[in-house]
C-alpha cells in the first residue's frame, strides 16, 4: 500500500482545516480560545489528562506552547509534515524503479 496519497490528502485536508480556523477566528486567536469555542471545558481537560498521565516537561515543552500559538498554525505545521513525508516518499519509490534505457 503506498503511503503517498494517504499523506497527500491529509496534507490538504489540514491545510483546508488552517485556512478555515484563520478565516472562521482572529487569526492570532490562540488554539486554546478555538478549543474552548469548541468545548469551554476541552483546555482544562487536556491540561488535566497530560498532567495525569504524561511528565509534567510534556506540557510544559509541548502541549502549553501549541495551545498559546494561533489556532491555524498546528493544523498548518501538520500540513506542511504531511506534505513533506508524501514528497518524500514518493520520491523513494521513484529511486526504486528500474531505468531502462534501450540502446
Amino acid at each position: 500500500m503506498s503511503v503517498v496519497r494517504p499523506c497527500t490528502v491529509l496534507a490538504a485536508g489540514l491545510f483546508v482545516a488552517a485556512f478555515a480556523l484563520a478565516m472562521t477566528i482572529p487569526p492570532d486567536a490562540p488554539l486554546a480560545v478555538a478549543l474552548a469555542l469548541f468545548d469551554p471545558s476541552l483546555p482544562g481537560r487536556i491540561h488535566a489528562a497530560t498532567a495525569a498521565y504524561l511528565p509534567i516537561w510534556v506540557w510544559e515543552y509541548v502541549a502549553l506552547p501549541l495551545i498559546l500559538r494561533p489556532a491555524w498554525f498546528v493544523p498548518a505545521a501538520l500540513g506542511i509534515i504531511c506534505g513533506g513525508l508524501a514528497l518524500t516518499f514518493r520520491a523513494n519509490s521513484q529511486t526504486h524503479r528500474s531505468r531502462h534505457h534501450p540502446r
